[in-house]
């Protein structure tokens, strides 16, 4: 099995170290001190090793941080004990505790920073981005989960917190056993969430052994396209040619019975470029991968909005995610939302902002 010690470590951060090119130049990490609670042999025996550097020849880093994440994982986090909680093979699967980035829609690609480790200047690099998060963790008292692979045979801390998929051949690979760091504040209630993912990462993998698919992009490919100038991915591949708008999870009423009356349960989509594209063979996949196939001929026009009724994949009221697949099989967007957002009847849940209405039933 590969990752055999992965799981998640509920604790809370106390200190870190950031290695800075001048200390190792070829796989520098910043190093977290953390503490459960469950070992009294210091205020902080366990230290988390947190990757700034890629040793390929692509060393850059994808950064994600999620100010406000909102995701289901969060209510089975939240019932957590502290200490470390190995995650099994036969639990590494949707609905589980287990990160994917692909198939979890814990993110979006796009919003994807690319980030060298250490270069002069403020507010430039890895280590830049991650100390004043990791700052405002300690100082609040934040409750951290850690996600990756326990420290074998010491079990004293924990490494691999970044995405574990769509590598080089030499690097192992494996599907719902990706890394990264989730935080609960307590003052006020709400979450966020780090992730990292190498640049040379393929950003389709295959659903077995999470190698990555031929033919697929890179971050760094996909993030900084053709010019070398960071973008946001719009119009630099499929990935980003269709996206999920918004969603009508709950409707007024009954909902998927044969004696239902108004609005089903349906997915807005809209066509983000500036040429149509043809939808035949697409598929919109619930949490628990049903599927619903859109129509043969179906076709997005330019900055056209669709509502796609989902009977076959239905969506949960407590919680879930969408997501949207080419006619390959391969993920072009994904959403999640909550038990909260999806507690009102009648109520449509927007996913991104958008100038185009949503067309009437």
């Amino acid at each position: 099995m590969v990752f055999e010690t992965y799981g998640v470590w509920v604790a809370r951060a106390k200190s870190f170290t950031a290695e800075g090119a001048d200390i190792d130049p070829s796989s520098p990490h910043i190093h977290l001190k953390f503490a459960d609670g469950l070992n009294s042999s210091s205020s902080a025996p366990y230290t988390a090793a947190i990757n700034v550097k890629s040793q390929s020849i692509e060393s850059r880093l994808v950064y994600w941080l999620i100010r406000d994440f909102r995701h289901p994982i969060t209510h089975k986090l939240a019932d957590l004990d502290f200490g470390f909680r190995l995650i099994p093979e036969s639990e590494r699967k949707v609905e589980g505790l287990a990160l994917d980035y692909i198939r979890g829609n814990l993110l979006q690609n796009r919003d994807g920073k690319l980030l060298p480790h250490d270069v002069p200047g403020p507010d430039n690099d890895i280590i830049d981005s991650l100390e004043p998060i990791l700052t405002s963790a300690i100082d609040r008292k934040a409750t951290i989960y850690l996600f990756g692979s326990q420290f074998s045979p010491r079990k004293d801390g924990i490494h691999e917190v970044h995405m574990n998929q769509g590598s080089l051949p030499r690097f192992p690979n494996g599907v719902w056993s990706d890394g990264g760091l989730i935080l609960r504040f307590s003052d006020d209630g709400h979450w966020e969430a780090i992730f990292l993912a190498f640049a040379s990462q393929a950003i389709h993998t295959d659903d077995i052994n999470g190698k990555p698919l031929p033919g697929s992009l890179t971050f760094a490919e996909y993030l900084e396209p053709g010019d070398g100038n960071v973008g946001d991915g719009i119009g630099s591949s499929e990935d980003a040619a269709v996206a999920i708008l918004a969603a009508m999870v709950n409707p007024t009423g009954n909902e998927n019975q044969p004696t239902s009356t108004g609005q089903r349960e349906t997915v807005y989509l809209i066509n983000r470029t500036d040429k149509t594209v043809p939808l035949t063979g697409w598929r919109i996949l619930n949490t628990r991968d049903m599927s619903q196939s859109l129509p043969e001929n179906t076709e997005l026009e330019v900055k056209q909005v669709k509502a796609v009724e989902v009977p076959a994949a239905p969506l949960s009221n407590k919680g879930g995610k969408i997501s949207l697949l080419d006619g390959k099989g391969w993920k072009v967007d994904g959403v999640s939302y909550t038990s909260e957002q999806a507690r009102k009847e009648g109520e449509v849940i927007y996913f991104r902002e958008s100038d185009v209405p949503l067309p009437r039933l």
